[in-house]
């Protein structure tokens, strides 16, 4: 059963204090950030601070995640080391703009595993598409490590690659969200929104997520405590979707008793891809408490 990941909730990796609250939080992964929310005088001592909080905070059952600096950059590489020493759950590569950087990821990650004497695989990897090149390029992305869990699309980046413009509906992430999407599903990982950046709009982030939650992804990355609940909502089936999916997967496990491949439901065909789609929508609310 794939994790569950409404909320991804960033956090700058040398504050404690931010941490703290953070594990308060409903957010169903944290993400300790030692790239864009740590300035660079700071990265190394960001660096050690994240690597101590994976080895002795209880994070809750919380997913431990973190954002690396990238791989080209002079930090990236001691970054990964550290933190899969850790312990970490995810790592989140910036800039995933080839395979060719998820496999020297890759390839830096099982040497420590080793070293450490942890399982080949334990430390699981989310590439973060970000740049034109990046999108470009995902449909190789996403296939570059086993290790891939997640996908996620990072809007902020993209449109300072592209010199675009941010507009109220989002309609210069329409393609790249696509994309993203479309690779992420055809590897069999998870799609992750980008961040909503107009922290005090809520109405705009409800407006994002469905967005997203059109498209097929499962979950976004927040920047903010007050983005957990309004995803939640987004992401979490609701009781009507509850109800239907309960309906479709008993009118179908009824249709296959009786030797037919489908039936209806409110007037609607169901076979057996509506089945499953229904019998997943029944996990998710499962692992979000609401069924």
């Amino acid at each position: 059963m794939p994790r569950l990941r409404r909320s991804m909730l960033f956090l700058p990796g040398n504050n404690a204090r931010f941490l703290t609250r953070a594990l308060e939080s409903d957010a169903d992964s944290i993400i300790l950030d030692i790239e864009d929310a740590v300035a660079p005088q700071e990265k190394v001592n960001a660096r050690n601070a994240v690597k101590e909080a994976l080895s002795t905070v209880d994070f809750k059952g919380k997913e431990r995640a973190v954002r690396i600096n990238g791989l080209t950059t002079q930090w990236g590489h001691d970054d990964l080391i550290a933190v899969v020493e850790g312990g970490v759950d995810l790592v989140i590569v910036p800039k995933a703009d080839s395979d060719e950087i998820i496999r020297v990821a890759d390839v830096i990650i099982t040497e420590v595993e080793r070293r450490m004497g942890r399982p080949e695989g334990t430390a699981r990897m989310m590439p973060l598409v970000e740049t034109a090149l990046g999108i470009v390029n995902v449909d190789r992305t996403v296939f570059g490590s086993p290790r891939i869990d997640a996908v996620a699309f990072g809007g902020g980046d993209y449109v300072h690659s592209t010199r675009g413009q941010y507009t109220a509906d989002e309609s210069e992430f329409l393609y790249p969200r696509s994309r993203v999407l479309v690779a992420a599903r055809a590897a069999g990982k998870m799609p992750i929104g980008t961040v909503f950046q107009d922290v005090p709009n809520i109405e705009g982030l409800f407006s994002a997520s469905r967005r997203e939650r059109i498209l097929g992804y499962e979950g976004k990355m927040v920047i903010h405590p007050t983005h957990i609940g309004p995803v939640h909502e987004v992401f979490t089936p609701n009781a009507e979707e509850i109800d239907y999916a309960t309906r479709v997967v008993q009118a179908y496990e009824e249709s296959e008793r009786e030797g037919r491949g489908a039936t209806t439901v409110d007037g609607k065909l169901i076979e057996h891809l509506h089945a499953d789609d229904a019998r997943y929508v029944l996990d998710i609310a499962r692992q979000a408490g609401a069924l």
